[in-house]
């Protein structure tokens, strides 16, 4: 982000302009009433009520960021905001906030409106323009401040002018990069700067507190066991797919042999048990929230060997000083284990991939060091790792106190990095996607997140409506997921008739209300009813819903913004979420074809949408838990087995070549491969894999021959019935004449 051009602008982490004149005291001061007591404040957003449409409130999580003290308010761009309090407008700013703890508060020309000063500043640095947006700091008549941000419209002021509740402020922009909708930023902080609830005096319920949590550090093992029995408590309570994984009872037998492993205390730097339980569900939408608190520190070490494991084989990627010669050398074994079965200790600390996929733990294992604190816990800076490698060549090396000091210069360390987060790392880093035209006849999008905003979807749209070229390359590698609706809108585009091929889509969740383990929950309470909309199905347990945007059920073609070329899509282990979803309808309606390798949530249903976050008691650390079930498609198949991600149509095994980009190390393998697959003229297989499951099933006539059976079983029966009566009516009447 460039800001060289505004000499004005103030970086810090809450600086506001605190500075303001004694007009203003002196403006306070007479606002002061005789025996005033605490009103409650006007909700901001004109014509709702108080508490409604909350993004994020202060004590829990956006995304995987920890907001401690503020509060987010939804609606929709241009919606009216109205001052809350009656007060005197401290400072006047424009505000650009990139992340928590990264703002910038630059200087407001008055003379001018939010939406002039926003567009001003544009011009003169390289802001994205949706997130700058004017912020307002009103001291009120108890030397309260509250600071209101994610202002734009035709309004002028000033500092010093004085404002009602109820005054109109501005109209509702967008106040933070991480919440990529319209918003409102409510903070709010006593005269000595120190930060108060933003919540409570609009009367609603509140969580806000600035109390210094502490904890054990390390943990005592029987407050581990603890919080797992949380964790077990909360999964059998909310997670709505345990028993696609395992039943109940298998549930509990693996949480208590992770239980009774916890023997010692446990460092908070590294949750050993934590990341386990994450593995044993291994879910692409159960996530280990980063640590809010501080962790001591903890000495850990590792061999000085950077190890990296690809191809079914072991590398030594970088070494320490003194063993650079090994580097580059392949490693048979290490310390007596098979070097394939030291790369799978890493398997029992991975997650974020559903059930049996298998991609993204060869794709983790690239950078296995990564795992060194894990799988070398015991380790000391006396410790020692016996290396064998191909050639029988055996070494001892030494250990060091994490991070090693790797020499790698002449190693191809950096082409791995720049491989690992290919499609996420790009020069145009504000951007949730970036257009190209690789040649005459092949356009490449590649969708970073499907965290779009409005205006840049339909931008969006509009380029996908004007391509012309026959065939598009569109990448999805290391696409973490995102807003179900706007994939819905993008994948509009692409249908050239219903998209609805899919068979049995629908929502689940356990129940509806009364979820006890929500008392551990930072964003929902145990009195919530979550789930109104959603229905009992007969013979059925829990709750269903059958909306058919959430499900992707049925994509309606947007006829205004139209491709109709061919469509290739790449995917690695780390495509979750909607970056499955997407290709998924796409190859289930025969309208493109996935290249690359297997996504990392599952093809027939993923576990998103209302998420649990569970702070546990003792290690004070907040693990996300999917409430709803996401049925894609019950269909299975040869090429939609069961458990698995979507699997490519075109598969491109992972090799060493692939992730140091080639020989020149600037080669992006898959994407000409995916070149190479347009050039040869393949695309989708001559015979539709799913043809025989989705052909109408032929009349079964069974029943009209049981029919048939049985009408002459009747009729033989009653025959032989008629004789028998016929002949006893015979011999009664010979035997009376013989009488």
């Amino acid at each position: 982000m460039k800001t060289k051009g505004i000499k004005s602008a103030l970086k810090s982490e809450r600086r506001m302009l605190f500075g303001c004149s004694w007009k203003v005291f002196l403006s306070v001061l007479l606002l002061v009433p005789s025996g005033s007591i605490a009103q409650t404040w006007t909700w901001p957003m004109a014509g709702h009520k108080a508490g409604e449409n909350i993004i994020c409130a202060p004590n829990s999580h956006i995304e995987k960021e920890y907001n401690c003290c503020d509060l987010f308010i939804g609606g929709n761009e241009g919606d009216i905001v109205v001052s809350p309090v009656d007060g005197v407008i401290k400072t006047v700013s424009i505000l650009y906030w990139q992340r928590f703890g990264l703002q910038e508060a630059i200087n407001h020309d008055n003379s001018q409106t939010w939406k002039e000063n926003i567009a001003r500043i544009h011009l003169q640095a390289n802001y994205d323009a949706h997130f700058l947006s004017g912020n307002i700091t009103i001291v009120i008549a108890d030397g309260r401040n509250i600071s209101i941000a994610g202002l734009n419209g035709d309004y002028k002021f000033k500092v010093g002018q004085t404002v009602k509740a109820g005054d109109t402020l501005g109209t509702l922009a967008y106040s933070y990069k991480g919440i990529p909708k319209p918003s409102l930023l409510i903070a709010v902080s006593l005269p000595s700067h120190v930060a108060d609830d933003p919540l409570s005096p609009f009367g609603v319920e509140s969580k806000f507190h600035l109390d210094i949590e502490e904890r054990e550090d390390p943990m005592p093992a029987d407050k581990m066991r603890e919080d797992l029995t949380v964790l077990e408590k909360a999964v059998l309570e909310l997670y709505p797919s345990l028993n696609e994984r395992m039943s109940d009872k298998a549930f509990h037998d693996s949480m208590e042999v992770l239980r009774q492993s916890v023997t010692q205390p446990t460092h908070m730097a590294l949750v050993d048990p934590l990341l386990r339980f994450t593995h044993l569900l291994h879910d692409s939408h159960v996530a280990l929230l980063p640590d809010r608190l501080k962790k001591k520190i903890f000495d850990a070490y590792g061999p000085i060997f950077f190890y990296t494991w690809c191809d079914d084989t072991m590398r030594v990627l970088m070494a320490g000083k003194g063993f650079e010669k090994y580097r580059g050398r392949i490693v048979k074994s290490i310390d007596g284990m098979e070097a394939r079965d030291y790369a799978r200790q890493t398997h029992q600390y991975q997650n974020l991939y559903d059930l049996n996929v298998q991609s993204m733990l060869e794709e983790d294992n690239v950078m296995l060091s990564f795992r060194y604190p894990l799988l070398n816990k015991d380790a000391t800076a006396t410790s020692k790792s016996h290396v064998v490698f191909d050639d029988g060549e055996e070494v001892d090396i030494p250990f060091r106190r994490i991070p090693v000091e790797f020499h790698s210069e002449g190693t191809p360390s950096y082409r791995i990095r720049d491989w690992y987060y290919i499609n996420v790392m790009n020069d145009e880093m504000d951007s949730s996607y970036v257009t190209r035209q690789l040649d005459d006849s092949t356009a490449y999008l590649s969708i970073r997140t499907f965290t779009i905003l409005d205006e840049d979807l339909e931008h969006l749209k509009q380029w996908i409506g004007a391509c012309k070229v026959p065939n598009m390359i569109i990448d999805l590698r290391n696409n973490s997921g995102g807003d179900s609706d706007k994939m819905n809108k993008i994948l509009a585009c692409f249908a050239q008739q219903p998209l609805n091929r899919q068979r049995g889509s629908h929502l689940y969740v356990k129940k509806k209300c009364g979820f006890e383990t929500l008392e551990y929950s930072e964003n929902h309470t145990n009195n919530d009813t979550l789930f109104t909309e959603y229905i009992q199905v007969d013979g059925k347990q829990g709750y269903y819903c059958f909306d058919q945007d959430k499900t992707c059920s049925c994509i309606m073609p947007d006829s205004s913004h139209q491709y109709t070329g061919r469509v290739y899509v790449l995917t690695n282990g780390k495509s979750l979420s909607c970056a499955t979803v997407f290709p998924a309808v796409l190859v289930r309606n025969r309208r493109g074809v996935s290249v690359g390798r297997e996504t990392g949530s599952a093809y027939h249903f993923i576990n998103a949408f209302e998420l649990a976050q569970i702070i546990l008691p003792n290690t004070r650390r907040t693990v996300s838990i999917p409430m709803v079930k996401v049925v894609f498609d019950t269909t299975v198949c040869e090429r939609t087995p069961w458990g698995r991600g979507l699997l490519p149509d075109y598969e491109l095994p992972l090799t060493y070549n692939e992730v140091i980009m080639g020989a020149d190390g600037e080669t992006d393998v898959m994407l000409e491969y995916a070149l190479q697959l347009i050039a040869d003229g393949k695309y989708l297989s001559d015979e539709d894999p799913f043809a025989e499951i989705d052909a109408p099933r032929k009349a079964s006539h069974w029943w009209i021959w049981l029919l048939g059976a049985v009408g002459v079983i009747a009729i033989i029966a009653v025959g032989t019935l008629r004789a028998r009566v016929l002949h006893r009516r015979n011999f009664g009447a010979v035997s009376a004449r013989n009488r």
